[in-house]
């Protein structure tokens, strides 16, 4: 979101809530409405709530009729976060946490000359997000980070479509519940559903959900998970810093409903879980009760996130074994990647098709043929997480070189069409492998 610097003041006040009319007006900066602009977005992106807002700005009759040019007046809201910009050597640092980040931590419109330089010519609505991560000689911990953004959008939620990207949430959640109760990947769940049982095992419901983003196999994955395990509190979305995130309604919602299930997704029924004995685990059954989620979220879509908290989950799914064990997902214990991790990253590393255009565009800038497939022989591996829907094509990847200490993410978005992406993987491929972004063109990139 572009704040105008009358906004500054609410970047750098303290977090009271305003609680009445003349609090707020006693602290507030003005917005100014931007197309595309919804009332919740500005809310989310200043740290406030809906309420908080309209109490400031008793003028507005009814918040869907925002126009851009509007002047909304914002208040310092007990959701507010410090944003005061850092110097460029602390911005490149890795904090505590480098899987969390605030979007005064992103540099916004940076990649726009970049990519400009490289012949890009952005699609409609396009957004786009690297993370560019470095980590120490012995690869333990992460040593450096840095955000570069098009278009001041990477923290948006409002205004695109973020599809079946969002995908990955529900399974990182359902896999976090599942380690929890001691069950591993041959585990078969069972769905006791009104008009009868259906019955998975959890590579194929994986597999069918993750890789081929299956929409009811996505929607089994949330009621897996619990809908407040997923969305509540001290679910997996929040403790993963993913504070605008929140899965609600069912995908595929008429198959969904013709099966003969609600289109929201609070409910879950009773679920038996079998694991027999394998390897380090023993043999199980438990029968999961059926469960109504109470978390309440400000999303009134099937599904709400930003490309900044897409960019997050797989940071953190992909470098578990380089964070400190407060802010690693919890899936097993140490920082080894136990059974279950690994077969959610399974899921990730490969395409769809022989015939993918982003993943060849990748492939093709950052992999020599003999090379595919194979990270012993040191090229560039891939992990990717796509989505498409209403015309809105999304992409997720984590990409790095076994020989390298430099690790990438990259989150994009554009409109219209499923080839709306290829020319953007074409030459961000090619930035990251000259790794235009951090000055070291043409220079070695760090490695052993």
């Amino acid at each position: 979101m572009r704040w105008t610097q009358v906004l500054m003041p609410i970047l750098v006040m303290g977090a009271v809530a305003a609680t009445t009319i003349a609090d707020a007006q006693a602290q507030v900066a003005e917005y100014v409405v931007q197309p595309g602009d919804s009332l919740w977005g500005i809310a989310r992106q200043a740290g406030c709530s809906q309420n908080e807002i309209l109490l400031a700005n008793p003028q507005f009759k009814d918040p869907k009729r925002l126009r851009p040019g509007m002047r909304i007046r914002v208040p310092a809201c007990s959701g507010s976060q410090p944003a005061t910009p850092r110097p460029a050597a602390a911005r490149g640092a890795a904090p505590r946490d480098p899987c969390n980040w605030r979007p005064a931590d992103i540099r916004t419109g940076s990649l726009d000359p970049l990519m400009r330089e490289l012949g890009f010519r952005p699609p409609e609505k396009f957004r786009a997000l690297v993370v560019r991560l470095e980590l120490s000689p012995d690869r333990s911990r992460v040593v450096g980070r840095q955000l570069y953004d098009y278009g001041g959008l990477a923290a948006r939620v409002d205004g695109w479509n973020p599809a079946s990207t969002i995908k990955l949430y529900a399974a990182v959640s359902a896999i976090e519940r599942l380690d929890r109760l001691g069950y591993g990947p041959d585990t078969t769940v069972t769905f006791h559903y009104p008009r009868g049982d259906k019955t998975f095992t959890l590579e194929k419901l994986f597999e069918d959900a993750v890789h081929w983003s299956n929409n009811l196999a996505h929607n089994r994955m949330v009621q897996l998970a619990g809908f407040d395990q997923l969305n509540g509190p001290n679910g997996t979305l929040k403790r993963a810093g993913l504070h605008q995130s929140a899965i609600m309604r069912a995908y595929a919602s008429g198959d969904w409903v013709a099966e003969g299930h609600a289109k929201s997704l609070r409910a879950a029924p009773r679920i038996t879980l079998r694991q027999p004995s394998s390897g380090r685990y023993k043999a199980r059954k438990n029968t999961l009760p059926a469960s109504e989620g109470k978390a309440q979220t400000e999303c009134r879509n099937a599904a709400c996130t930003s490309i900044s908290d897409l960019g997050k989950m797989m940071c953190r799914l992909m470098l578990h074994e380089q964070l400190p064990a407060a802010h690693r997902l919890q899936l097993g214990k140490g920082a080894t990647q136990g059974p279950m991790l690994a077969f959610l990253r399974q899921r990730l590393n490969r395409a769809r098709s022989a015939s993918d255009p982003i993943w060849r565009a990748l492939e093709s800038r950052l992999v020599p043929e003999s090379q595919r497939g194979k990270p012993e022989k040191g090229g560039y591996q891939l992990f990717r997480k796509s989505g498409f829907s209403q015309d809105w094509k999304s992409d997720n990847f984590y990409i790095y070189q076994p020989h390298s200490r430099v690790r990438w993410i990259v989150v994009m978005a554009a409109y219209p069409g499923p080839r709306s992406l290829d020319q953007a993987a074409d030459v961000i491929a090619r930035i990251i492998k000259e790794d235009r972004v951090s000055g070291r063109q043409g220079k070695r990139t760090p490695r052993e």
